[in-house]
């Protein structure tokens, strides 16, 4: 089951720095609503093939 998000967050691109992004982010196979954004930050940065450390979770929220 996926759920949908809307999010924003940063991603560090290396040489480009830091970018924002915002917009509907849909994560595959989730059960719960993620309440760590930590976590989110992990799930994010393995669809970018980033690591963890090089996204920050900033807002999220369910969309319905």
């Amino acid at each position: 089951m996926s759920m949908k998000f809307y999010t924003r967050f940063v991603a560090n691109l290396g040489s480009e720095g830091g970018r924002e992004y915002s917009g509907i982010v849909e994560l595959d196979r989730q059960e719960r609503v993620p309440t760590d954004p930590r976590l989110l930050s992990q799930l994010i940065a393995r669809d970018l093939s980033l690591d963890a450390e090089e996204v920050q979770v900033l807002h999220w929220s369910r969309l319905h």
